[in-house]
């Protein structure tokens, strides 16, 4: 395995905390891990602090990975995201439930958000409901003629400005974003299981939740199965 892609890092940014956590995937084993933890948040300052934290930490971690930390996994556990549900439905005509028509549909719903609300960016798109001819499914089920299909689509986003904070602390240490999780949802998927919250992030990065269209940043170059269908690029 190549060292830049044997180790994940993690940042969990909270109003209760800082925490940066890197974990060895080849030995499934944590390497790293410091938190900073907020007697009262302070919002003015938030950033000013994330800089710190990071330069107190950053290159500890490369020391230990002998590499550098290029881009991280960032989890954010506060309210600078929006939920925004669109459902659509298709007369189908009798015809074959082709997996062309279920693409068109989930790239015409992102262009919709990216279109309609500029000042956010999507972290999860996740379809919540699948009916064919009145008839709930898990999955569509393709190669079945149909007269209507119809999706439920939800979107979780981060405000841009935000996330542009974000980034900015992180340009200094020449670190990209990964990816973009809201810890609300993470720990929704896993309600019933008792891991810490950045083995679920793993978990969904890798595809836990099926009825999630993983998004990847445009520098990844190792795209996914829906990635290649759709160029779902965040």
């Amino acid at each position: 395995m190549n060292i830049e892609k044997q180790f994940e890092t993690f940042l969990l940014i909270s109003k209760k905390e800082f925490n940066i956590f890197v974990k060895d995937k080849l030995r499934n084993e944590r390497i790293f891990e410091n938190r900073l933890v907020f007697d009262r948040f302070d919002q003015d300052n938030e950033f000013k602090l994330l800089d710190k934290f990071l330069n107190e930490n950053i290159f500890k971690i490369e020391k230990i990975i002998k590499n550098f930390v290029n881009n991280l996994v960032l989890i954010i556990d506060k309210k600078h995201d929006i939920k925004i549900g669109i459902s659509f439905k298709n007369n189908n005509n009798g015809d074959i439930l082709a997996k062309k028509d279920f693409y068109d549909v989930l790239k015409l719903f992102k262009n919709q958000i990216q279109e309609n609300y500029k000042s956010w960016k999507i972290a999860h798109m996740i379809i919540t409901k699948y009916i064919v001819d009145g008839n709930y499914y898990d999955n569509l089920p393709f190669n079945k003629k149909c007269n209507y299909f119809s999706l439920d689509v939800d979107f979780i986003c981060f405000s841009k400005d935000y996330l542009r904070n974000i980034e900015n602390v992180l340009n200094k240490y020449h670190i990209k974003i990964e990816h973009n999780l809201c810890a609300n949802y993470v720990r929704n998927c896993f309600k019933n299981e008792s891991i810490d919250l950045f083995s679920m992030s793993q978990k969904i990065i890798d595809g836990y939740n099926l009825n999630e269209i993983v998004l990847v940043p445009k520098f990844n170059k190792n795209k996914g199965f829906f990635e290649k269908f759709f160029n779902f690029f965040s």
